[in-house]
């Protein structure tokens, strides 16, 4: 063990008992949670978001500390070229700081989803039977003022008014609500959605919530909802006790949620509405029990995880109007009695303690690596602090065929992610013009749910042409957005493979990239480092880690891919907003005359009656198969490029970030040996005192350390 090795572990022992006082309230406080759940709910997200402002307090004076010894360095040895440290310390540190728990709220119209929110809230924020919130997307989130901002999809800029002035003109009757939803149309074409502030203490707590239109409105409206389902912690899916399982639902379920690996929360709301429906009160329970039946045949291949059954901690009876009722009478009073203690029991673990772990043992393992490399550091420092200047002109050149070595392991690098990107995106590309081209070989089982009612072959003979068009092309707007999301669900399984390949070779690289860096260190201290007990993750680079949190989105570490940022969260949406974006286009191909056109003309001979009725509807089927045939592959085609250069961009962008990080680390290495050098030129340097400043900064990273070991250790011992 050399000096420095030792001095550490003096270090350590010596702030240990330190760092036990800075962190122990953040961890103890599980003993002084108030007794009903909706407090405990609440107490968990404060203590949840005290955890990630002290921790990223603790980062922040990490990142003090080293500008602080780099500004020293400018005027004693140099500096040591921390840089990109600083930077991504920042970076987490304001990452955590703003991170949110995310539900989404998903589910057909008139579920309930306005008094299910706000009864979560326990205030009432989002109105109530007549409900705008069925045709505008909206987002709850905390403000100082309440107010809230209406968002358009056009270049008209952001409109902010207060509730009333909400309420009053994005309010529509329930018959006009019916009638938009039956055509399709949406209430408010030009908004895009709305965000509602609010000053609430749940809120301010970090949680955000986001109501989506119903499951039957316009495919545009639909496909903004879908768009935010992968950057949410848990989708909160609203069913009816009144009415399980529709066609929308089931269709939602099967082609958005199912294979995704999403947190999927079932809320069977109105579950009291069902007494309503027997006339004896002694046949609620086999009522109950035969809808019960029905949802778990129905949603418990949803609530499978890793081959483990979660059905009873995914699905839940709620009397939602009864929570609300009793949260606003009396905020901490009991819930028994209407499904959400015990759904608040399940989401507060998942949502506090799951998510916060994951966060810590990705910042815990961020500064174990970045103490490593300032200890390392300085140790080198300390060597060369003796060497003259011409001796260490020497090592700087007897060390350079070992930065070329390093460059070479960057191309190396690169070079295996640029033949990934090729082979996957022509897989894809491939893949997509296959399937897209061959859609027609099972169209008749696909289109069966979509077809619309028989009755609408009548609207031919009345001469309503373009009113039955409508009605079809929204059938095959459902129909191709569907099988968009069949097929994005399969690439984002092949991303998925393609990323957990390149995280194993950035291991491998990174590997090589520290024996080459140990080798540099050795040359310049002129004998063989001793590592001790630094383990193979701490040995490796920056760049490493980074690549490896942002391959997490595509494998199954969404929170360590949201510290990591620069824009790795995005790639999973884009994917969805580009499908949708591919399958509008085929739509728009379908109705352009080339499709429906000959379809109408075909069917406006026949006459109406049952019997014709159904050959309208098999000589539907058949026209449609046989226009698929003709035309989809040349649609493929067009399309291809899309998809290959979309796959690519994803590959382009990944690359472009880890060889930013690894020429920095490089640079960095370099820098601190010209530092050293040029300070030597120009000035004689006091050996002891820098010596000492020089372990006190090995000591001061030391310490934040333990502090961020402590919180995480304390709570993977106990639960928040």
């Amino acid at each position: 063990m050399n000096n420095i090795d030792k001095h550490a572990n003096h270090e350590s022992t010596a702030n240990s008992q330190q760092v036990v006082s800075i962190s122990e309230d953040i961890v103890t406080s599980k003993l002084a949670t108030p007794g009903s759940e909706a407090e405990r709910f609440s107490s968990d997200l404060e203590k949840a978001t005290r955890i990630r402002r002290e921790t990223a307090e603790i980062l922040d004076k990490i990142a003090e500390i080293l500008i602080q010894a780099e500004n020293a360095g400018e005027n004693t040895s140099g500096k040591l070229g921390f840089e990109q440290d600083i930077t991504y310390l920042n970076n987490v540190s304001k990452n955590l700081r703003q991170g949110v728990f995310r539900l989404l709220v998903l589910g057909d119209m008139k579920r309930g989803k306005s008094t299910l929110l706000n009864a979560i809230i326990g205030e009432k924020i989002l109105p109530t039977g007549v409900n705008p919130c069925t045709a505008v997307l909206t987002i709850v989130r905390y403000g100082e003022n309440k107010q809230v901002t209406i968002h358009f999809n056009d270049d008209k800029p952001p409109t902010s008014m207060d509730f009333n002035a909400f309420k009053k003109t994005y309010t529509i009757p329930p018959d006009e609500a019916k009638k938009l939803e039956e055509e399709g149309t949406p209430a408010f074409p030009d908004v895009e959605y709305a965000v509602i502030e609010y000053p609430l203490d749940i809120l301010e707590k970090g949680v955000e919530l986001i109501d989506s239109p119903g499951l039957n409105d316009t495919e545009a409206r639909n496909n903004l909802a879908l768009g935010y389902i992968n950057n949410c912690h848990a989708i909160l899916f609203v069913l009816s006790a009144t009415q399980p399982l529709t066609q929308a639902e089931r269709r939602y379920l099967e082609n958005y949620i199912y294979g995704r690996e999403l947190a999927t929360f079932f809320l069977i709301n109105n579950w009291d509405l069902i007494a309503q429906k027997v006339e004896h009160e002694d046949e609620l329970p086999e009522a109950e029990n035969t809808i019960r039946q029905v949802f778990a045949s129905n949603l418990f291949a949803y609530c499978q995880v890793n081959g483990k059954n979660f059905y009873e901690q995914r699905v839940f009876e709620l009397n939602s109007l009864a929570a609300f009722k009793a949260r606003t009478q009396n905020p901490s009073g009991s819930l028994e009695g209407t499904g959400f203690d015990k759904f608040f029991e399940i989401l507060r673990p998942f949502l506090t303690q799951k998510r916060i772990i994951a966060e810590l043992l990705t910042v815990k393992g961020l500064v174990r690596q970045i103490y490593h490399q300032v200890h390392e550091a300085v140790g080198i420092r300390i060597t060369l602090l003796d060497t003259g200047v011409e001796e260490l002109k020497q090592k700087i050149f007897d060390v350079q065929p070992e930065f070329e070595q390093l460059i070479e392991i960057r191309d190396r690098f690169k070079n295996e992610i640029r033949h990934q990107s090729e082979n996957y995106a022509n897989e894809l590309a491939d893949d997509f013009c296959n399937y897209l081209s061959n859609l027609d070989s099972t169209f008749e089982t696909d289109f069966a749910p979509y077809q619309p009612d028989l009755k609408v072959f009548d609207l031919i003979q009345r001469g309503k042409r373009k009113e039955f068009e409508e009605n079809l092309e929204q059938a095959f707007n459902r129909y191709s957005n569907d099988r968009m999301a069949d097929w994005t669900k399969k690439a984002e399984q092949k991303l998925g493979q393609a990323f957990s390949h390149i995280a194993q070779s950035a291991e491998s690289y990174g590997e090589a990239y520290s024996q080459v860096t140990n080798q540099i260190s050795a040359k310049l201290n002129q004998q063989k480092i001793e590592t001790g007990t630094v383990s193979l993750e701490e040995k490796s680079p920056g760049w490493t880690r980074w690549a490896g949190a942002a391959a997490g989105i595509f494998l199954g570490n969404p929170a360590g891919a949201a510290l990591v940022g620069f824009g790795a969260l995005d790639w999973k949406s884009l994917i969805g907003q580009f499908l949708t974006v591919v399958g509008a286009n085929i739509v728009l191909l379908y109705g352009a005359g080339t499709f429906l056109g000959p379809i109408g003309i075909a069917l406006a001979g026949l006459v109406t009656g049952t019997v014709q009725l159904q050959l309208a509807r098999n000589q539907l089927v058949k026209l449609a198969k046989q226009k698929m045939k003709e035309n989809l592959p040349n649609i493929a085609k067009a399309e291809r490029i899309k998809v290959y250069s979309f796959v690519k961009d994803i590959f382009i962008n990944f690359e472009n970030e880890v060889t930013k990080r690894i020429d920095s680390d490089i640079l960095s290495r370099k820098v601190e040996l010209e530092e050293l050098l040029n300070q030597k030129a120009s000035q004689e340097i006091d050996k002891t005192a820098e010596v000492s400043r020089l372990n006190t900064l090995d000591s001061q990273i030391l310490t934040q350390w333990n502090a961020i070991e402590v919180i995480t250790d304390k709570l993977l011992e106990e639960s928040i």
